[in-house]
């Protein structure tokens, strides 16, 4: 690809985007061969969100591997596919909390180390790739030489 197609700013960006969705396309992937595969399934307290999880667990892995997949085809739509999955996992994750918060011994506890994973692993590397979006510059000088149609 030439330097200026490319959709993230630097080397780190990239090497950071492709562990972070990597991570969890195994994550997603290892739970849905151990739920539908090895035939594991949840526990009683989750058969109300049974549907709901399975319905997510089939959007989110799909987009992950769509978001790999664009990362090393440097389209643009990552950003789409990666924000949209790292949503469905927000989602994904409220709903098990919704579940085991009534049951919870210390609550408070459960809250703030509920908010404070998903900050460490699903906001802040969200907002991390996102930032690390490349934006061309429009500059005229810095664009000498270029053809434009």
């Amino acid at each position: 690809m030439l330097h200026d197609d490319r959709i993230l700013k630097n080397k780190f960006a990239y090497f950071f985007t492709i562990i972070f969705v990597f991570c969890w396309i195994v994550f997603f992937g290892y739970n849905m061969f151990s739920i539908f595969i090895e035939g594991r399934g949840f526990r009683k307290e989750y058969s109300l969100i049974k549907v709901p999880v399975y319905v997510l667990y089939f959007l989110i892995l799909p987009l992950l591997i769509m978001t790999f997949i664009s990362i090393f085809r440097e389209q643009r739509k990552i950003f789409l596919y990666l924000n949209v999955s790292l949503l469905l996992v927000l989602i994904f994750h409220s709903l098990f909390f919704l579940i085991n918060y009534p049951q919870s011994k210390k609550p408070l506890v459960y809250s703030i180390s509920f908010i404070v994973m998903n900050v460490l692993f699903v906001i802040l590397p969200g907002i991390i790739i996102n930032y690390c979006k490349h934006h061309p510059t429009k500059n005229e000088i810095d664009r000498v030489g270029e053809k434009e149609d």
